[in-house]
């Protein structure tokens, strides 16, 4: 790849970095949402699980790599556990259901920006349409409850974050594409 490709690339990675910390600091506010240091507890341990299983597969552990399946299946039985541990912990119907949407719209945008980078065409595909369902979920699980309950727009900062490094990553790839440096696999 040339130097006019490296600038793209960086720009690329940079958006990336953004879209992670966009992701890392919603789950910092959703503490405000949940209000039960136990039950956000329970929310950072599913997150940050299944984050390092996606950071173990970007490095191709060769343990990981070897037994995906039997990971995956094990992962999803103890984030079963947690969620519904969770639940139970709650207390009130309401925050109960705001955890168990909390936990999976965080898993989901943790899974958007494992694919964000990828070049795949149905991974793209997942990255698009998942990140405009985190964005959706964003403005209906914490949106609605940080304008009733606090100054709003301060709280926005995660969501705008988020969006930038989307942007960021999509508007590289379409630079990448027009030089035709990078062609998707389908």
């Amino acid at each position: 790849m040339g130097v006019k490709g490296k600038w793209e690339m960086s720009f690329r990675l940079l958006g990336n970095v953004i879209f992670l910390i966009g992701i890392i600091i919603t789950i910092i506010f959703d503490f405000y949402i949940l209000q039960n240091s136990v039950v956000y507890f329970l929310l950072v341990l599913s997150v940050g699980l299944h984050f390092s299983l996606i950071l173990g597969f970007k490095f191709e552990l060769k343990f990981l790599v070897d037994n995906k399946l039997t990971i995956l299946t094990i992962l999803t039985i103890i984030i079963t556990i947690i969620l519904l541990l969770g639940l139970i912990l709650s207390q009130e119907l309401s925050k109960s259901l705001f955890f168990l949407f909390l936990t999976l719209s965080n898993i989901l945008g943790m899974i958007c920006w494992d694919f964000s980078v990828s070049i795949f065409k149905k991974k793209k595909r997942i990255f698009l349409v998942g990140s405009l369902m985190y964005i959706f979920t964003f403005f209906i699980f914490r949106f609605s409850v940080w304008m009733k309950n606090y100054y709003y727009t301060a709280l926005l900062l995660p969501l705008i974050i988020v969006i930038i490094g989307i942007g960021t990553i999509i508007l590289a790839e379409i630079k990448l594409i027009k030089k035709k440096l990078i062609k998707f696999i389908p």
